[in-house]
């Protein structure tokens, strides 16, 4: 995918470029119009499955301080990026930190985090599951990979085709600019962000808090929060 980042310095670059988009769906900030360069077609070539955290349908989003006139979106989560559809093309929203996308029938908000996992630096979308401000964040991160297909060990088989397989769900807790992986147990989540070890034991048994699941993490760091 090849981006094309416009940047507007004028007024007069402004309404010159929406004149030629021809499409009231295009949506801006001040200096920037959120439109991007075409997918790369890659011929014949077939994978199985599809890329996307919540399917292939283009869903209705809201973003805040942008037009409500938004062209529908959905997540690639293999490319980490938000596409739209244009005249039958497949365009990418542009990343811009701290930007957030709600989903109204997914009641899913996703956010441009700038952050740091394992060891490298990322810009991507993560979905927000408590406030933005919040002194502690919660984020869950979706990711799709592509698993190679298998050769047919004879000449009378057929090849497999490669194909999207969903990896689990990484729950990332932050404390300013530093963020980390949600830990298992609240030992490690104590001394991870420095907290009393006593207070946050006590609340994960009183609750019966199951580090695996994600309603009851919303409900953990919505107590540190407090």
């Amino acid at each position: 995918m090849k981006k094309i980042f416009l940047v507007v310095g004028l007024f007069l670059m402004i309404t010159t470029a929406f004149a030629q988009s021809g499409n009231d769906n295009v949506f801006m900030s001040s200096d920037k119009i959120f439109t991007l360069g075409k997918r790369v077609k890659s011929g014949e070539y077939k994978i199985d499955g599809n890329p996307y955290a919540n399917g292939k349908k283009f869903e209705k989003v809201s973003i805040e301080g942008y037009s409500k006139n938004i062209q529908d979106l959905r997540y690639n989560a293999y490319d980490d990026e938000m596409e739209f559809s244009q005249n039958n093309e497949n365009y990418f929203v542009n990343k811009v930190d701290g930007l957030m996308i709600y989903f109204p029938t997914l009641n899913k908000t996703y956010i441009v985090k700038n952050y740091t996992y394992l060891g490298n630096q990322k810009l991507g979308y993560l979905v927000l599951l408590n406030k933005k401000d919040a002194k502690y964040g919660l984020f869950k991160r979706e990711k799709v990979e592509l698993i190679p297909g298998e050769k047919s060990p004879n000449a009378y088989g057929k090849d497999a085709n490669d194909y999207f397989a969903k990896e689990k769900d990484i729950y990332l807790i932050s404390k300013g600019d530093q963020f980390y992986k949600v830990p298992k147990d609240a030992d490690e989540l104590a001394e991870q962000l420095s907290l009393d070890k006593k207070e946050i034991q006590s609340f994960v048994k009183s609750n019966k808090i199951n580090f695996n699941k994600e309603a009851d993490l919303i409900k953990l760091v919505d107590f540190i929060n407090k």
